[in-house]
């Protein structure tokens, strides 16, 4: 697909990097709050740790982000032989981040499963058409592509699981002052302050 020139050239400028990084890690901050924000406020940390707890979380975030798409451009390139620079490609597969602005959703009540599968369809959908859209593949070549990429990421990640567990719970313990990540399975089911409800009680 050819670009206008000024498109061409916002796209590949600084400032578009700069706002790609942006949007990812405010949806990293927002996935945050929904993924971790309630184990944030169970571990009892302070206001300024709980804080820190999520903008480590967005930055690790962003990292993901970047290893996920430097993946996908690796498997576009090597698949299909198709040369886009790596700027490009980064900040126009960023947008599809987007929806995942609405990650603190997932705090919901009973949809919040329903609510974190749907953002993740509709961010896979964008990734597919911005990807058909910069490099002029189709959606199943592009498909495709994101397929082999995510592969390529999970097995690196499976590779260093153990090194990169070993690094997230020293930031955990640096940012939130406790020794180890808590699970959501490890929360209380009961809230502070409320007996639990027992069957046949009055």
């Amino acid at each position: 697909m050819k670009l206008p020139i000024d498109w061409l050239t916002f796209l590949l400028s600084p400032e578009a990097v700069a706002a790609a990084t942006l949007l990812i890690f405010l949806a990293g901050l927002s996935e945050g709050i929904g993924t971790q924000g309630v184990t944030l406020l169970m571990s009892r940390i302070t206001p300024l740790r709980f804080v820190l707890g999520l903008l480590a979380s967005a930055m690790l975030f962003v990292l993901s982000a970047v290893i996920w798409m430097w993946a996908l451009w690796l498997a576009v390139r090597t698949l299909f032989n198709v040369e886009v620079p790596l700027q490009l490609f980064f900040v126009t597969v960023s947008a599809a981040y987007g929806p995942l602005l609405l990650g603190a959703l997932t705090l919901l009540p009973l949809m919040g499963t329903t609510i974190r599968w749907g953002l993740r369809l509709w961010s896979f959908g964008i990734a597919l058409a911005s990807i058909a859209a910069i490099t002029g593949l189709t959606y199943w070549q592009a498909a495709a592509g994101a397929l082999v990429g995510t592969l390529l990421m999970e097995g690196a990640r499976w590779l260093l699981s153990e090194p990169a567990e070993a690094i997230a719970r020293r930031i955990w313990a640096v940012t939130t002052g406790k020794p180890h990540l808590v699970r959501r399975e490890e929360l209380p089911q009961v809230i502070p302050g409320y007996e639990p409800v027992v069957k046949g009680k009055q």
